[in-house]
């Protein structure tokens, strides 16, 4: 009778050995590299729902004071270091930093329905300048951009390059300044830039990246799903995903191994990464402290084109000699990106 009672108790954990598998495989794409295994790449990017699966069930036995809640606490336990980049919560105020960073995917100065040129590009320049920020990352830039031109008006060192729309404006002098092509190069993704920035308090050394798209498009989906089903839906979607994990994680291994040369100022990593924080690409780059993960609050959503669903795909990475502050996401309605900025300070100094 002991040994029924204990099998029905570990029977009533049911949901979570339902959904053990797909957890394990998005576990596994969390921490191992998408080359040579991409599949578990979009299993990672699914973390989210599965977090809210196991939780309703752990809250739901926890309610009725049952064993199985045990099960759901051990699997969010160990489940958590690809939890927290997803959500923060923090009760701490900001504060107002030495030196303010910004990032923003402009979407070519376009809205979504690629609409009213003119009042777009007024609203979207007013919004840049309205960051107040020290150094400015751009990507998506048209070129030659009335906003464009009135941030080279207003920020007295910028890059030029232009291949890949990537910019970067600064207030205060650029020593130095480089474009490195990416050799997993996708078409619109085939390099980063970066420059040597003399700030009040020290050179640093700010990189602005747009990593590959996942190429996963919502209203290409849906008329997908109309026209060839759902089944043929998802397995697409899937293979579009699996294609970009392995470019971007090519690319992943270039910076990361462009960021080990010896001699060179701290780091700050600004940009679109085009991946989840559930994403392997949120692991790899766990060596520079993420801000949101310090002084973010909520999901930090930072892109608004996945159905409303909360997708954190801009950051800004810093190095440990560098401490985030304060950091907020300024909603708008033209680019499906909303931009970021973080306050920040050096790590040994008093606040």
């Amino acid at each position: 009778m002991a040994k029924s009672k204990i099998f029905f108790r570990w029977l009533a954990a049911w949901p979570h050995w339902l959904a053990l598998p797909f957890t394990l495989g998005a576990t596994l794409g969390f921490y191992i590299v998408p080359n040579p295994f991409p599949w578990l790449a979009p299993m990672a990017l699914a973390w989210p729902v599965l977090l809210l699966w196991h939780l309703g069930w752990t809250l739901m036995a926890a309610s009725q004071l049952r064993p199985s809640a045990l099960i759901g606490l051990i699997i969010l336990c160990l489940t958590w270091p690809q939890t927290k980049g997803w959500i923060h919560l923090t009760t701490t105020p900001m504060k107002e930093g030495q030196l303010r960073v910004a990032t923003w995917n402009v979407h070519q100065w376009r809205n979504l329905t690629w609409s009213e040129p003119f009042v777009t590009e007024a609203r979207m320049q007013q919004q840049a300048l309205d960051l107040h920020a020290d150094i400015l990352a751009i990507q998506e830039n048209r070129e030659n951009a009335g906003p464009q031109r009135a941030l080279e008006a207003n920020y007295p060192y910028h890059t030029t390059h232009m291949d890949q729309g990537l910019l970067l404006f600064s207030k205060y002098p650029i020593q130095q300044w480089n474009f490195e092509p990416f050799t997993a190069s996708y078409p619109g993704h085939r390099g980063f830039i970066w420059a040597d920035i003399q700030t009040p308090l020290g050179l640093v050394r700010v990189v602005n990246i747009h990593l590959v798209t996942t190429t996963f498009v919502t209203r290409e989906a849906e008329v997908e799903s109309d026209t060839a089903g759902i089944s043929a839906s998802i397995w697409n979607s899937a293979w579009r995903l699996t294609r970009t994990a392995k470019i971007r994680s090519q690319q992943v291994d270039q910076l990361i191994d462009w960021a080990g040369q010896p001699e060179h100022p701290p780091l700050i990593w600004m940009g679109d990464f085009n991946d989840a924080p559930t994403s392997n690409t949120t692991f790899r780059m766990r060596a520079w402290t993420d801000a949101f993960e310090v002084v973010g609050k909520g999901f930090g959503s930072s892109y608004a084109g996945l159905w409303g669903f909360p997708l954190r795909i801009d950051r800004i990475l810093m190095d440990t000699s560098w401490q985030p502050l304060g950091m907020k996401r300024t909603l708008q309605e033209d680019s499906d990106h909303h931009p970021i900025w973080v306050d920040m300070a050096r790590a040994q100094d008093p606040l």
